[in-house]
């Protein structure tokens, strides 16, 4: 080990057999990374990451959009588009191509930095290795193939740590090499904001290295000023920083358990996101634990060999494990999580990892080509699939874009559930409630915020004359969980067909124009408690006969139950009942508030709207139905209970109201 660093800090050059591997890294990575870059259309992240960039530069940091992103990559992204020519009116492919290319040039630059990381670490094989496991990892190569910030902040996080410690080896320039640190440190901050873990990491391994070391003060005062120096740079974004974080949180997802949050890691970084447990007949997941076995027991392996002075490879341990703690207890206290938002830790796990793979040599060239050949068994597969496997295929709006263009017409409306990427598709479409489509296709096209109390007025400006009204859902959407849109298409026309696409689903409506919708009309007090949880407020019912036939529009605006608490998810359920009590029909749906959340959640001062429709048969006798309400357990099933106005038990169903069904036409 000794050895290897001095010939590093003389600066000698790597063996020939090093200089061939790095080369094949390269020039590989980069073809790996070009394969196929156009192949997917572009999705949501890219598309909202392209339309901020292409902004003029001052309105980009201030951008609503941004959402919890800082802004120094959308600034780097738009200096890129102005510089090679990039603007939104271009061929979709061609745009996609150009705006991916910056993550291609950024992935293969952090093949570079972690050759010299590895390098640093446990000498020139463990570099080699590190550079060929970063050049052909399959998570890396699906981060390099989108417009998105990932492999920018990888990059410069294996900068600032290069730089780190090229001055801590005592370099002739060490003083350059800190401002390298401070800066890189900054960028990859500025960059996403969970750079803030690795660099938290970062400092308390050096902090407590410098405790213990033998020139504690004039280390504890590098530590200091280097620590508020990257604050000073950081310090402009502050405002916007502060805007982002505080309330950013989602109740609604699942907490991972410690196991399951290492395990979707693990999976993601050595296996890529298409990785599937059916490889090798079945054995996917035996490879990915026997991998993890084989190289982190390399590293550990390695460091033990360098436990004299562990230096760089203790300061990578710290990177990754410590690293991946701060952010599981970011997540257990927000409840945000996904793979790529702790991929920050990859550098560090690739390094280790190569170092792990040059450890094996010590034992001999044949276990090492084992070694090797079992860790990366099904790598080809797994890169395959990112590329090529169609299971794994972003989503068709292209495809999307063309039905919609050959089968709306003039007389139609186009409702898409999400901004983006629809409109770099399809032209005539507007995501500014303000502006009117303008475009070479037939119908227009907007993007719909479904605001449950505004959402009939909306229908009414925009739909009063359509013909058909097609309705465009993301698969993963939540805009409108309520379903407030249906109810109030499915009141003022026929549902006429449905199509599928990768990823989109479109409904559409026939309508007799002029067209008029009404979401809560009527809406009269109501009191039905279901203690601890909700009661009523206000109901809405049919007031005139319903034709046999004919969807039973119901509004309820509910609210917590004062000083009751919940914490289940609820639902409600509200069904028609014959006069001999036979249940014909019901509709059962979430208890949402407007901000789609669930009743835990909930203010003592919302009043959130939820719509039900239930389905009636043509060949219902005409007469009085009776409609009732209960709400349960969305997990258990189990029923609430409801009380009357005095407190008293009342059974678990409330009579809502009575409705008269009309004979169908003929």
């Amino acid at each position: 080990m000794g050895a290897i660093r001095r010939n590093l800090e003389k600066g000698a050059q790597p063996p020939a057999w090093v200089r061939w591997a790095l080369l094949v890294a390269l020039l590989g990575g980069l073809g790996l990374r070009l394969q196929q870059l156009t192949l997917q259309d572009i999705w949501w992240d890219e598309a909202r990451n392209i339309d901020v960039a292409l902004r003029p530069f001052l309105q980009v940091a201030t951008a609503p959009e941004l959402d919890i992103h800082p802004p120094l990559y959308f600034w780097l992204l738009h200096g890129w588009a102005r510089l090679v020519g990039l603007h939104g009116g271009m061929e979709p492919a061609a745009l996609a191509f150009g705006m991916r290319f910056l993550s291609v040039l950024a992935g293969v630059a952090g093949v570079v930095l972690i050759y010299q990381l590895g390098s640093l670490a446990a000498g020139p094989g463990a570099g080699t290795a590190a550079a060929l496991l970063g050049a052909f990892s399959p998570f890396w190569l699906a981060e390099s193939q989108e417009t998105r910030m990932y492999t920018v902040a990888f990059g410069w996080l294996l900068l600032a740590a290069v730089a780190f410690w090229q001055a801590e080896r005592g370099h002739d320039h060490s003083l350059r090499w800190r401002a390298v640190f401070v800066a890189a440190s900054a960028a990859a901050l500025l960059t996403h904001y969970n750079a803030v873990f690795v660099l938290a990491a970062w400092y308390s391994w050096w902090l407590a290295a410098a405790l213990l070391g033998p020139r504690r003060g004039a280390a504890l005062c590098t530590w200091l000023w280097c620590g508020l120096a990257t604050a000073l740079l950081a310090l402009p974004v502050a405002p916007i920083a502060l805007r982002q974080i505080p309330g950013y949180a989602n109740p609604n997802l699942v907490v991972p358990s410690v196991a399951g949050y290492l395990r979707q890691n693990w999976q993601a970084y050595w296996g890529g996101y298409a990785f599937d447990a059916a490889w090798a007949g079945g054995r996917g997941v035996l490879w990915l634990w026997g991998s993890a076995l084989l190289g982190l027991g390399g590293a550990l392996a390695a460091t033990w060999q360098a436990r004299r002075a562990p230096g760089m490879l203790a300061f990578l341990w710290a990177w990754l494990l410590g690293s991946l703690a701060l952010y599981y207890l970011a997540v257990l206290d927000r409840g945000a999580f996904n793979v790529r938002y702790s991929s920050f830790v990859t550098p560090a796990l690739y390094a280790l990892l190569g170092a792990g793979l040059a450890a094996w040599v010590r034992v001999g060239r044949l276990p090492t080509l084992a070694a090797a050949l079992l860790l990366l068994a099904l790598w080809p597969q797994a890169v395959r699939a990112d590329l090529l496997d169609a299971r794994f295929a972003r989503e068709d709006v292209s495809g999307l874009a063309r039905w919609l263009a050959q089968n709306a017409g003039p007389d139609d409306l186009i409702l898409v559930d999400q901004k983006y990427p629809f409109g770099f598709y399809y032209a005539r479409y507007a995501m500014d409630p303000a502006q009117t489509p303008v475009g070479a296709e037939a119908a227009a096209a907007r993007y719909l915020f479904v605001d449950i109390n505004t959402l009939d007025q909306r229908l009414n400006d925009w739909a009063a004359q359509a013909k058909r009204v097609f309705w465009v859902q993301w698969f993963e959407s939540d805009t409108d969980p309520r379903r407030a849109v249906r109810f109030l298409l499915d009141q003022a026309g026929r549902r006429a067909g449905e199509q599928e696409f990768r990823g989109y689903s479109v409904d559409w409506w026939e309508l007799t124009p002029p067209n008029r919708f009404g979401l809560a009309q009527g809406l009269a007090p109501f009191t039905a408690q279901f203690p601890p949880a909700v009661q009523t407020v206000e109901l809405a019912t049919p007031q005139t006969p319903v034709v046999a036939g004919a969807p039973v529009p119901v509004v309820i605006r509910w609210q917590r139950v004062a000083g009751g608490a919940v914490a289940r998810p609820l639902k409600a359920r509200v069904a028609l009942y014959a006069a001999d009590g036979a249940r014909l029909a019901q509709a059962d749906e979430r208890l949402l508030n407007d901000r789609h959340l669930l009743p835990a959640e909930w203010a003592e001062a919302d009043r959130p709207l939820n719509v039900y429709l239930l389905e009636t048969e043509a060949e219902w006798p005409p007469g009085d139905y009776t409609l009732g309400l209960l709400v349960y357990d969305a997990e258990t099933l189990e029923p609430l209970g409801a009380v009357d106005a005095a407190g008293a038990a009342a059974g678990v169903e409330v009579p809502l109201a009575q409705i008269r069904l009309s004979a169908a036409q003929p």
